[in-house]
């Protein structure tokens, strides 16, 4: 016979309590948790520039802290949720605009330590011949008795003369270490890195004339060969070239599809040990990468919206020829730059902060 408790963190072990904005949580009954806090992307650079382009670097993924601590029946959690970094906007040639920093996601309560996960800084552009663009710091975590793991940096991207080149965001800290950093741009005329993933996978760089970096997987990084549009994602947690969890579902669905399933974690226990998916495709407009992986990045001298943006890996880089969009993260990871010559350059916001409670004894 079921126990209801176990669904509402009470007197069971049970199902995790996901928290997505800033709140208060009464502890309902003594016991061992899990307490976890993610925070929140960085957003990348933007630079619209006729004719000679420009370069954008990815925003930083957020931090992550784990504390497995003894709390008391009637122990009032406090809650802080951060905020993703906005979007950057470019809307005047050679006028671009910086990413901006996630915001910090903490616990605290009587009887135990604070813990915070501070948010991924965002990302930088530039118009100068042979200039790099870089990013600013990834986000930390402190306080936790368990984790404290820091996102990745969000990948560089270096103007060369005439070329739109755009780094990949960088992935959130996890409980599986260091994020994955975003896929750095330097090609001769369109790159765009890809994004990294969760476990330290980085996003595909994109060198050469015209690429596209894969995007980083919970298993692997991205591909990035030279000069090549379509470079793979990484591998899942298995070792499988696919963008499926480690289940064999795939998740990487922006909707429901005819079987119910869409963008989500792999279980609602343990969610952030639940992170098992590939990373996508370079140059693909629509392919969403699996959980925990980045996505990859989109360079097309006639494209303009990236694909839209992973559950908590990093974004891929945009560099385009028309107005330029890009998509950010869900959750935790970096959005990536965008470049373009054409009307405007907006980049994705930054992955949102998350606080999870786990009764686990």
């Amino acid at each position: 016979m079921s126990n209801l408790e176990q669904f509402s963190g009470g007197g069971k072990v049970g199902i995790a309590l996901s928290f997505a904005s800033s709140t208060t949580h009464t502890i309902p009954s003594s016991g061992w948790y899990r307490l976890s806090s993610l925070g929140a992307g960085g957003s990348g650079g933007a630079i619209f520039t006729t004719t000679t382009g420009g370069a954008a670097s990815g925003g930083s993924g957020g931090g992550f802290v784990e504390s497995e601590v003894y709390l008391t029946a009637g122990t009032v959690l406090t809650i802080t949720i951060g905020a993703g970094g906005a979007a950057a906007i470019s809307n005047s040639s050679g006028t671009g605009a910086n990413g901006n920093s996630g915001g910090n996601t903490s616990i605290s309560g009587t009887g135990m330590a604070s813990i915070t996960a501070t948010g991924g800084g965002g990302g930088t552009f530039t118009v100068t011949n042979t200039a790099t663009a870089t990013s600013s710091a990834a986000g930390t975590g402190s306080g936790g008795t368990a984790i404290n793991a820091s996102g990745g940096t969000g990948g560089a991207a270096t103007h060369t003369t005439n070329a739109c080149n755009s780094g990949g965001g960088g992935a959130p800290g996890s409980p599986f270490g260091t994020g994955g950093v975003g896929g750095a741009a330097s090609c001769s005329s369109y790159g765009a890195g890809g994004g990294g993933a969760v476990g330290g996978f980085a996003g595909g760089a994109a060198t050469g004339t015209t690429s596209s970096g894969g995007g980083g997987g919970t298993g692997g990084a991205g591909a990035s060969v030279a000069s090549t549009t379509n470079n793979a994602g990484g591998v899942n947690r298995i070792g499988k070239a696919s963008t499926a969890s480690a289940d064999g579902v795939n998740r990487s669905q922006a909707t429901q599809d005819a079987s119910g399933v869409c963008i989500g974690f792999d279980s609602l226990t343990d969610q952030f040990r639940a992170l098992t998916g590939g990373g996508s495709v370079g140059g693909s407009a629509t392919l969403i990468s699996g959980t925990g992986a980045g996505s990859g990045g989109y360079a097309d001298a006639g494209g303009s919206v990236g694909p839209s943006g992973p559950l908590i890996g990093g974004c891929g880089g945009v560099a385009v020829g028309n107005v330029a969009t890009g998509s950010g993260p869900a959750l935790g990871g970096g959005s990536g730059g965008v470049s373009t010559k054409s009307t405007s350059a907006t980049s994705g916001a930054g992955g949102s902060g998350l606080a999870v409670v786990e009764r686990i004894g």
